[in-house]
């Protein structure tokens, strides 16, 4: 059969392309439609994975390693050293950063501890802006799937040595920090005797530690069950599904491996303390606030005044309205005096 001359150009086969994962981002962004809830971030990913096509495996220089099957890359090794390691993730949809983060990042190198930032991005070509060593020591980049666990656990995997260390401090940007509030806090952390060390903890499902601040001392670190828990870490695509499988039972299972665990803050015996009792932590010295709570505040509390009583414990009170003001719906706290 010859072409006809004025028929549009066929367009070029798009090779290296997973069509299986952009199937199954297009299927959950409509389902997420059906059930009223935002389809944005499958869509991007959708987009951003056919975009790339057959991308080059070398992001920024740096070959990309293959993590448990989901895209990964260094942009800036750990070098070596003492001391604890934070393992940061944060959820950088562009390859930037918010500046509550990097003010974060910056706390915690001033507390002694090295920095690791995960960045979980949509960006299917893995790119990220290096928010320099004053925020973090090393920097990995992620693809976005599967929640802080998996984050977590691809850098393990990574990076065997760091089960070596002296403490690893796991965190995420799930809160905003008061600067003044930390070298206090991070003093009790290594004061603490316990091999397990977290900030807050939930009844929520069934009592147990909050993974948004939790630090594993060398001790908890050498236990085998430490090791087997996140060696069993799967990427999930339900955030509720990783609280089930892997925040709930965290606490148990490093107990029962020998563990044993102390929580630094007030414990709500009925839910969840740091979404209902943030004045009460941040006067008995917790130096975070979740994100969560000024977000959507779920339980519907009192927030009157949650500006000034922030700004005098030193949250940067500019940084907290900046990252509120960019959703795409107001914020409910930021109608609040």
């Amino acid at each position: 059969m010859t072409a006809n001359p004025s028929d549009p150009p066929a367009a070029p086969a798009q090779e290296g392309i997973d069509r299986p994962r952009v199937a199954r981002h297009l299927v959950t962004a409509a389902a997420k439609l059906l059930a009223r809830r935002d389809p944005a971030h499958n869509l991007r990913k959708a987009l951003s994975l056919l975009h790339a096509g057959g991308a080059s495996a070398v992001v920024g220089g740096v070959e990309d390693t293959d993590v448990e099957a989901q895209r990964l890359a260094v942009l800036r090794s750990l070098p070596d050293g003492g001391g604890p390691v934070c393992l940061l993730v944060s959820f950088s949809p562009d390859g930037r950063f918010w500046p509550h983060l990097l003010s974060y990042g910056r706390s915690l190198r001033a507390s002694g501890c090295r920095v690791v930032l995960i960045a979980t991005t949509d960006r299917a070509d893995l790119r990220c802006l290096d928010p320099g060593p004053e925020v973090a020591d090393a920097v990995v980049v992620r693809e976005n799937h599967g929640y802080d666990f998996a984050a977590w656990a691809s850098v393990l995997r990574l990076w065997p040595r760091l089960w070596d260390c002296e403490a690893l401090w796991f965190a995420n940007d799930s809160v905003y920090h008061a600067p003044g509030l930390f070298p206090a806090f991070a003093a009790r952390i290594a004061a603490s005797r316990a091999e397990v060390v977290a900030a807050t903890a939930s009844a929520l499902f069934a009592p147990h530690v909050q993974s948004y601040f939790f630090v594993l001392k060398q001790a908890a670190l050498a236990r085998p069950a430490t090791r087997a828990f996140f060696a069993g870490v799967r990427a999930l695509a339900d955030k509720n599904a990783v609280i089930r499988a892997y925040e709930v039972p965290l606490e148990a299972a490093l107990e029962a491996g020998g563990a044993t665990v102390e929580v630094l803050a007030l414990q709500d015996g009925a839910g969840n303390a740091s979404l209902t009792h943030w004045r009460a932590l941040v006067e008995a010295g917790l130096p975070f606030v979740k994100v969560q709570l000024l977000r959507e505040n779920p339980y519907k509390i009192d927030l009157s005044g949650w500006r000034g009583a922030l700004g005098g414990f030193g949250f940067d009170i500019a940084e907290v309205e900046l990252h509120l003001g960019s959703y795409g719906q107001p914020a409910a706290a930021l109608l609040v005096d």
